[in-house]
């Protein structure tokens, strides 16, 4: 089976300092098929991770929107869906042809989702229910029983800001990563309660607001 990262910033997002050659270095050095780049509401950074991928390192456009609710990843995506209500998020995002993610949606020490939950079941294509930055485990097993109980197709994502971090989580394909989201046969792998790279994301963060500096 293909291993694809269906969850890695860049330094496009103000909580990530990797620049995209260190993205495809580390998503090839985690052994994985392919990776999701999924900045923080922008696209900014696809390409330049896709100009630096070595060959069969498949390269998938991706964002993650801020929603007035919790973040959904939008997979195989060419323009950015604006920042509003998910379910209108998930419109703009079918209407390009891509596919709809709910991204850590449980995870109450971020953004979450707590409202509207069964028509977001009915809307979306996927849950992500291994997000190797839950520091809790119990907001992934409740993303993953949100995804059974609704008969959602299950993926995993590292959540990556990091090289270190790329390849942690990841989900397991035959196949088209697209194709088996909308068939529902993929196989979320990995683990979570990582709580040093949260560490490492405020840091970033701070260096951003002081002056733009790096690590």
């Amino acid at each position: 089976m293909d291993r694809y990262d269906l969850q890695v910033h860049t330094d496009a997002s103000p909580c990530s300092a990797t620049p995209p050659e260190d993205v495809a270095a580390a998503a090839t050095d985690a052994g994985l098929d392919g990776i999701v780049v999924t900045d923080h509401d922008t696209l900014a950074n696809v390409e330049r991770v896709r100009a630096a991928a070595p060959e069969g390192l498949d390269v998938i456009s991706g964002v993650e929107v801020t929603t007035t609710q919790g973040h959904l990843l939008g997979i195989d995506v060419a323009e950015t869906p604006p920042k509003t209500d998910p379910l209108s998020v998930v419109d703009r995002i079918h209407d390009q042809g891509g596919l709809a993610v709910l991204s850590h949606p449980f995870d109450s020490l971020r953004q979450y989702y707590d409202r509207d939950l069964d028509d977001l079941a009915a809307a979306v294509d996927g849950v992500e229910v291994e997000n190797s930055r839950c520091v809790r485990e119990s907001f992934n097993r409740q993303a993953r029983a949100y995804a059974n109980h609704h008969g959602l197709s299950m993926t995993g994502g590292s959540d990556a800001h990091f090289p270190r971090e790329v390849g942690r989580a990841y989900t397991a394909v035959e196949g088209s990563l697209t194709d088996a989201i909308r068939e529902g046969s993929t196989t979320p792998r990995g683990h979570g309660r990582y709580a040093s790279g949260h560490v490492l994301t405020k840091v970033q963060q701070a260096r951003r607001l002081v002056g733009g500096a790096r690590p």
